[in-house]
């Protein structure tokens, strides 16, 4: 297990579709897909990150919005998504059956500005220790 279970919580699942073509989203935990100011990572049955992300308003909404980015590339209409990473996303979900999302809200911090979650500073130093396949950006 590479991310502590006691902060990350399940949230949803990531899985291929019936004809394995294209991806689908499930939310397993609502009350985790309300929270924001949060940091997500998309990990292995192990534990291993495979994308690490932060979600400023819903994570449910940030989650659910998977689908239709990767499904859109693999389809091949350009978009957010390019084709080599969707065709990765297809290999995990092909070679692990399924992805879980966690997600982790970071208690808010006091500084001079007031408080503030440091969400974004999480996930800068989990992309920096991990270093997930699926994170282009190296924050």
């Amino acid at each position: 297990m590479f991310l502590d279970r006691d902060q990350f919580k399940p949230a949803a699942e990531m899985r291929l579709s019936r004809d394995k073509s294209s991806i689908r989203v499930t939310v397993t935990d609502q009350k985790a897909c309300e929270l924001g100011e949060a940091v997500y990572a998309w990990i292995t049955a192990d534990g291993r990150p495979v994308r690490i992300g932060t979600c400023g308003s819903s994570a449910g909404k940030r989650l659910l919005s998977y689908p239709g980015y990767i499904n859109r590339s693999l389809a091949g209409r350009s978009g957010a998504t390019p084709k080599w990473e969707a065709l990765k996303w297809l290999g995990l979900l092909t070679a692990h059956g399924m992805l879980t999302a966690v997600i982790h809200q970071p208690e808010p911090t006091l500084t001079a500005a007031g408080l503030i979650r440091p969400y974004l500073d999480v996930e800068r130093q989990l992309i920096r220790q991990y270093r997930p396949l699926l994170n282009r950006s190296r924050r």
